[in-house]
C-alpha cells in the first residue's frame, strides 16, 4: 500500500494565445483519461500572466494537475493515486507510464517528452536515501532485519540484493556487506603498517574496522562507540563485515567500550596516554559551515586526538562525498586552524552502497609548537568562537590592569579581607566579637575608598572600551565573510 506520484514534462512551442495553451492542457487531460480507461472531471483552473493550470479528478480517487508555462513552452503533468497492491495500480509499471508519455507527446506534437518512474510515498519504510550533495537514491529493500530507536539515532538493517545487508543510521547508509573498500580506504590498507602499534577507534560500531585491523597484528586496539544497539545489530546481521569481534567486548587483543568517545578522549588526555594511530569513524563532516554544533564536535574530536599522538602518529578519518567540495574545504581549513602541526593527505574510493566516491583524510603529527586554536578555524566556526577568544584575551589582561591601578581594586581588597576572615573563623582562638570587629573595620575601609573600582570596571574604562570595540569589529568582519560565502 502506497501513494504513487507520476511526473512528466513536455516541451512545446511558446505561445501567448490563450486558446492555444488552454487547448493544450485539455489535450493532455484527454490522453490521461484514455490511459486510465475512464472519464476525468475538471475541478478547477488557475490562470496567471505566466502559466495556466487545471486540476482533474479521476478513477479510484486519483487526481492530476496539468500546468502550462506558455511563455517558455513547458507543460508539466503530476498524477497521484492510491495503490493497494500491484493489480490495483492505475499505471501498472513504468512501461505503462512511458506509453502515456508517448501518447501525449504525439497529441501535442511536442518537441520532447520525459517521465520518471512512479515515486512511492507514505510507505512504512521509505526506499529513498540521499547522497552527500542531496541527490536522490532509491534502494531496493527486501526485508527489514533490525530496527531500534536509541537515545542517539534510529538504527536499521535491511537486506538487499545489490549490497547484501545494509546498516542505515537516521536514514543514511552507514555500511553494507559490499563495502569492504570503505574500511580498507579508511585504514590505508597495504600502505600503513600496524604491526605492534597501539590503536584507537572512535566510533566504528559496525565492527568492520576492528575486524580488519586485527588481521594486521597490532599491539592492542581500543574501540569506543556510544551506541550499543549498533554493535548488537551488526553482531547478528553484518557478520560478513565484522566477523566475530563483537561477540566479546574485551580480549587480550582488543577492548570495546560502549560510551561517549569525547569522554574517553578527555580521560586519555588526563592520563597522558598516547596512541600510534587514531581512527575517526564517527559522523560525516557537515556540508555547510552553519552547522555549528557538529563542527564543534568534529573540531574537539580531531584536536584532542592529534594531541594524543606522538610525533609521526596518524589520525585517519572519512569526510564526505566528492560532490561536496564545500564540506571538504571547510574540514581542511578547520584542521589548519587547530594549532597542532600536521601533514595532510587525502585518498578517494567509490563505496558501492553509497553510490558515490568518498573522500578520506590522513593527518600526520609533525614536530612543532602546539598553539591555541584560531586563524582559519575561527572562520569556519563563526563569530561565537572569535568572541570567546576575545574574552580570553581580556581575561588575561585583567590581572595586569589590577597591578597597574592598585588604588582601584576595591573588590580585590574585599576578597583578600574575606580570606583573612575565613582564616580567623578556622582558628579556635578567634571569638565572635573579634569577627564582628573585623567586619566593621572592613566596612569602614571600603567606605574610605570612595574612588575605588573593581578590575572589571577598570577594563570598562574608555581606553579599554576602544580595545574591546576593535576586537569585536574583527569578529564582525569574519562573521561577514562567512555570510558572504
Amino acid at each position: 500500500m502506497s501513494i504513487e506520484t507520476v511526473l512528466m514534462d513536455f516541451h512545446v512551442v511558446p505561445c501567448l494565445d490563450e486558446l492555444v495553451y488552454v487547448r493544450d492542457v485539455a489535450t493532455v487531460a484527454t490522453c490521461v483519461a484514455e490511459a486510465l480507461r475512464q472519464d476525468c472531471l475538471e475541478q478547477g483552473c488557475i490562470s496567471s500572466a505566466f502559466s495556466y493550470s487545471a486540476i482533474y479528478s479521476g478513477p479510484k480517487d486519483c487526481m492530476f494537475t496539468i500546468k502550462h508555462y506558455f511563455r517558455e513552452g513547458l507543460i508539466t503533468l503530476s498524477l497521484e493515486y492510491f495503490k493497494i497492491n500491484h493489480e490495483d495500480a492505475l499505471l501498472y509499471n513504468y512501461n505503462h507510464v512511458e506509453q502515456l508519455e508517448m501518447m501525449i507527446t504525439r497529441a501535442l506534437d511536442a518537441g520532447k517528452g520525459s517521465s520518471l518512474p512512479a515515486i512511492q510515498r507514505c510507505l512504512p519504510r521509505s526506499p529513498y536515501l540521499r547522497t552527500s550533495d542531496d541527490r536522490l537514491l532509491q534502494m531496493a529493500w527486501k526485508k527489514l532485519l533490525f530496527s531500534e530507536r536509541t537515545p542517539y539515532q534510529l538504527v536499521e538493517i535491511y537486506s538487499t540484493l545489490d549490497f547484501g545487508n545494509v546498516l542505515v543510521l537516521d536514514g543514511f547508509t552507514n555500511l553494507a556487506e559490499s563495502d569492504l573498500v570503505y574500511t580498507h580506504s579508511l585504514m590505508c590498507k597495504g600502505v600503513q603498517d600496524y604491526a605492534k602499534k597501539d590503536l584507537l577507534i572512535l566510533g566504528g560500531g559496525d565492527g568492520a574496522l576492528l575486524h580488519e585491523l586485527l588481521k594486521e597484528e597490532p599491539k592492542f586496539v581500543t574501540m569506543v562507540d556510544i551506541d550499543e544497539a549498533v554493535m548488537r545489530a551488526c553482531k547478528e546481521h553484518l557478520r560478513s563485515a565484522c566477523g566475530d569481534v563483537l561477540d566479546k567486548f574485551e580480549t587480550e587483543k582488543y577492548k570495546i567500550i560502549a560510551d561517549d568517545a569525547l569522554k574517553w578522549l578527555a580521560t586519555y588526555k588526563e592520563e597522558g596516554r598516547q596512541f600510534d594511530v587514531i581512527f575517526g569513524d564517527l559522523t560525516d563532516i557537515p556540508v555547510h559551515g552553519n552547522d555549528t554544533s557538529t563542527w564543534n564536535f568534529v573540531r574537539t574530536v580531531v584536536r584532542t586526538s592529534l594531541l594524543l599522538l606522538p610525533i609521526g602518529g596518524k589520525y585517519f578519518t572519512h569526510i564526505n562525498g566528492i560532490n561536496s567540495p564545500s564540506s571538504i574545504s571547510l574540514f581542511e581549513k578547520m584542521v589548519e586552524g587547530l594549532g597542532v602541526p600536521v601533514e595532510i593527505a587525502t585518498t578517494e574510493a567509490h563505496v558501492p552502497s553509497f553510490m558515490e566516491k568518498w573522500v578520506f583524510y590522513q593527518l600526520t603529527r609533525k614536530e612543532g609548537e602546539v598553539k591555541e586554536e584560531g586563524g582559519e578555524e575561527l572562520k569556519v566556526n563563526g563569530v561565537k568562537e572569535e568572541a570567546t577568544t576575545a574574552e580570553k584575551k581580556e581575561d588575561a589582561k585583567q590581572p595586569e590592569e589590577a597591578k597597574e591601578a592598585p588604588k582601584s581594586d576595591g573588590k580585590e581588597s574585599e576578597k583578600s579581607e574575606q580570606k583573612k576572615d575565613e582564616k580567623k573563623e578556622e582558628s579556635k582562638a578567634a571569638s565572635k566579637e573579634d569577627k564582628k570587629k573585623t567586619e566593621k573595620k572592613e566596612e569602614k575601609k571600603e567606605e574610605k575608598k570612595t574612588g575605588a573600582k573593581g578590575s572589571k570596571e577598570a577594563l570598562e574604562s574608555p581606553t579599554k572600551e576602544k580595545g574591546l570595540t576593535k576586537e569585536k569589529s574583527n569578529v564582525d568582519k569574519k562573521g561577514g565573510t562567512k555570510k558572504a560565502k
